[in-house]
């Protein structure tokens, strides 16, 4: 929680991927619930790509791994809800750099990296590298980004 409350102090502004927006909104980790209180109270903007918040809402099963609740109304419920509480903004990308986060994905299928998980992070991480902050997501998500080119990743990930 140390180093939450210290990322809290220096970032205003802070990129959720679908997998760290999912854990802010249900909740279930001390990190997840404290950053969603954060946004609620205005001490960090968290904004997502529309395809990573679709792709959050639209997940089958928790994607908390230390979860052991039965989510009988769907996991997006809480993800839209957060939503319209003001937790999260949705970013629409530009079409130039919809683009880019599709040559990304083109980079992930190539070394056989697939999902819309993957897509969903390949817009994340352009948001977060176009707009120069960090961007917050969970150990689960690793996998979607180990495929990209490390010159696209030069900028912080805050792990919850």
């Amino acid at each position: 929680m140390v180093i939450l409350d210290d990322f809290l102090k220096t970032a205003e502004v802070a990129v959720v991927d679908s997998f760290s927006l999912y854990r802010i909104a249900v909740g279930h980790t001390p990190d997840g619930a404290a950053l969603g209180e954060a946004a609620r109270a205005g001490r960090i903007r968290l904004v997502t790509p529309a395809v990573a918040f679709a792709v959050a809402c639209s997940m089958r099963t928790c994607w908390d791994e230390s979860c052991d609740e039965s989510h009988k109304d769907g996991t997006g419920l809480p993800v839209r809800k957060f939503l319209e509480l003001g937790g999260v903004e949705m970013v629409d990308l530009t079409p130039a750099e919809t683009v880019s986060a599709g040559k990304l994905y083109a980079g992930c299928l190539d070394r056989r990296v697939t999902g819309a998980e993957v897509l969903a992070a390949c817009h994340s991480a352009l948001l977060a590298k176009t707009w120069e902050v960090p961007l917050i997501s969970a150990v689960r998500a690793a996998y979607c980004y180990s495929a990209l080119d490390r010159t696209e990743m030069d900028f912080g990930i805050e792990l919850i």
